[in-house]
């Protein structure tokens, strides 16, 4: 299969990105919420797959939970910085594509799928991903799935404009469905065990934050996101899921 210019994007950024622990993303406060989530739904005995390991910073967290985990990439570089720097122990790092998968060894117990999603095309890719993510899983499986939906950059921008801020620009290379799209394509074959989001440390990094410094230095991750994370960890209420630019699931696999 051909690549985007997304898929591009990533097996150069394997390479050109000096920081190894920012390869897959920038924003290292927000990774410790989305795995946090992750830890607390795997079991020791599990058989994971990693569906867009990157260059394999989290498959080392992984792994020292888990049995073993199936680690893959679609951007060729991104896999030999993972096996260049992570090693291989209770753990396999290996080229593959989840529109077309080739070398996957389910079923799993669990699969894991953090910001994947939103680097395919369309939601007609995205749909695809997860039907091939299902049929790997074992029934009873679990599928945590953290993923960026258009929902909470509106609501977002919404109080941004209300406090003379402009407007978030989602970044050009992912594709952001609506949550309720991809929720109706999971919800005949899951169960949510327990949802994730990001709703206040959005609210604190993108709308306090630049109030306070300005738009145009409020750009990047800062010691401002490290310092709100006790806070983001503490107090994450409901009310502010629809603020939330990533929302986060444990689905359990129905039974066939």
């Amino acid at each position: 299969m051909s690549k985007s210019s997304t898929d591009i994007h990533w097996n150069e950024r394997a390479v050109l990105e000096p920081d190894a622990a920012a390869v897959n993303i920038a924003d290292v406060s927000q990774r410790e919420l989305e795995t946090a989530f992750l830890l607390r739904h795997l079991c020791p005995v599990d058989k994971v797959l990693e569906v867009g390991c990157g260059n394999g910073f989290l498959t080392g967290i992984l792994r020292q939970t888990v049995a073993h985990v199936d680690a893959f990439d679609f951007a060729e570089n991104m896999v030999a910085k993972a096996i260049e720097l992570q090693g291989e122990r209770n753990n396999r790092f290996f080229h593959d594509n989840v529109l077309a998968p080739g070398a996957w060894n389910g079923p799993y117990d669990a699969i894991v799928c953090v910001r994947v999603l939103i680097n395919l095309r369309d939601l007609e890719e995205q749909k695809r991903a997860i039907d091939h993510m299902t049929r790997a899983l074992r029934p009873g499986g679990r599928l945590l799935l953290i993923e960026g939906y258009k929902d909470g950059f509106g609501e977002l921008n919404r109080v941004r404009e209300t406090a003379g801020l402009d407007r978030l620009q989602p970044a050009a290379i992912n594709f952001y469905s609506a949550l309720g799209d991809v929720r109706a394509h999971l919800d005949p074959f899951y169960t949510i065990e327990a949802e994730f989001h990001t709703g206040c440390f959005d609210f604190l990094t993108r709308v306090v934050y630049p109030a306070l410094v300005g738009a145009d230095k409020a750009v990047a991750h800062s010691e401002f996101h490290r310092r709100i994370l006790p806070v983001a960890r503490a107090f994450n209420p409901d009310a502010f899921a629809s603020l939330a630019r990533l929302r986060g699931y444990s689905l359990i696999k129905r039974q066939a």
